[in-house]
């Protein structure tokens, strides 16, 4: 079953996809961040691969953080899965990015709609974790891959 969530314009959105690109990564194995919140995703969700997504990625140390849109076109790589119960892992989930109950933003990420290229080719619409806010000292990663230190 797919639900409809609250998308960044205030609209209902309806998507079961969730692309994530740091610390949730199958890569990010050894990333003591994240190792319980890989676990559940593991078991609330279905891998489906690969995805790119158009945007700036940032390197805060222990984890990344994604800037959507602004000048210039670079692209974030990351892995996309679909989600067997959307409400229920975003109760979970939002926590562990910051975002308090009930709501889609918080003091450093949103939860927002954004569109992803899948490894063949396709786009579809997903739920994705981005960065607003100041980057402070944050690195800016130029080839758009976060590998956990």
């Amino acid at each position: 079953m797919v639900s409809a969530l609250p998308a960044r314009n205030g609209t209902r959105t309806i998507t079961n996809h969730l692309f994530v690109y740091g610390t949730l990564m199958r890569n990010a194995a050894d990333a003591p961040m994240g190792r319980l919140q890989r676990g559940k995703l593991d078991a609330a969700a279905e891998w489906l691969g690969q995805a790119q997504i158009d945007g700036r990625l940032y390197d805060r140390g222990c984890y990344p953080i994604l800037v959507m849109g602004g000048s210039g076109r670079e692209t974030v790589y990351g892995e996309v899965y679909r989600l067997r119960s959307p409400v229920m892992t975003f109760q979970w989930l939002d926590p562990y990015e910051g975002i308090p109950p009930g709501k889609t933003r918080g003091p450093e990420y949103e939860r927002i709609v954004g569109k992803v290229r899948l490894e063949g080719g396709s786009e579809i619409d997903v739920w994705v974790y981005a960065h607003h806010g100041s980057l402070g000292t944050a690195r800016h990663v130029l080839e758009g891959r976060w590998r956990p230190a």
